[in-house]
């Protein structure tokens, strides 16, 4: 029982985690870095700030999750 309430609050977090990766704006440009045509000063605006919190906290809660259900061996 425990097992799947974890396991289900796994893949709840596995999806919001790549939900949040996918609303992010780029950080980078790319190729275009290399020849010197890429802003380097961009402000960051407070939505990508919000979900770059969120996906390392969704990250780590996953990792803890898939530890806690290996060592436990629910």
């Amino acid at each position: 029982m425990l097992k799947t309430v974890l396991e289900i609050v796994m893949a709840l977090v596995a999806v919001g985690d790549i939900l949040a990766i996918l609303f992010m704006e780029p950080k980078g440009s790319g190729l275009g870095a290399i020849s010197g045509s890429a802003t380097v000063f961009n402000a960051r605006k407070p939505k990508d700030v919000v979900l770059d919190r969120l996906a390392v906290v969704l990250s780590i809660v996953f990792v803890v999750l898939s530890l806690v259900l290996v060592v436990f061996k629910f």
